[in-house]
């Protein structure tokens, strides 16, 4: 007998949501990073940076995107992913937060930020419909 499965939490879908916005959104600025770096005004390394910061930022929107995908179907692997993010994101925001001449509000945003991530990534509910599911990436 199989296990029914569980319906995915609100808090989870709202995370997919969200990363997909955000894959989107790096998908479109390394497309448009690519077609400015075909620009005649720009010299030979400035073509090659922004080349290249295009690509990456092209990569990044495409796994954010199987991030999203993976959150949706119960994949613990795109889980994973999204909390050493967050976790690395509290890191950073904590250590930005001590920096001289930074403003504090906006580390302190994002390190509230990534601990709700974490909150609903990993509430009972979210903890019973990843360990349900068999989802691969």
């Amino acid at each position: 007998m199989t296990a029914e499965p569980t319906r995915r939490p609100g808090g989870v879908t709202f995370l997919g949501v969200l990363v997909i916005i955000s894959g989107i959104l790096y998908v479109i600025a390394g497309l448009l990073a690519l077609l400015a770096s075909a620009s005649s005004e720009l010299t030979g390394n400035q073509k090659t940076v922004i080349l290249t910061i295009g690509i990456v930022v092209l990569v990044f929107g495409i796994i954010e995107l199987a991030v999203a995908r993976g959150l949706f179907r119960g994949s613990n692997g795109a889980r994973i992913i999204v909390a050493i993010v967050n976790v690395l994101t509290i890191v950073a925001g904590v250590f930005a937060a001590f920096q001289p001449g930074n403003q504090r509000g906006t580390s302190v945003g994002q390190v509230i930020i990534a601990i709700i991530v974490l909150a609903l990534l990993y509430s009972p509910r979210a903890n019973e419909f990843f360990s349900r599911s068999r989802a691969t990436y």
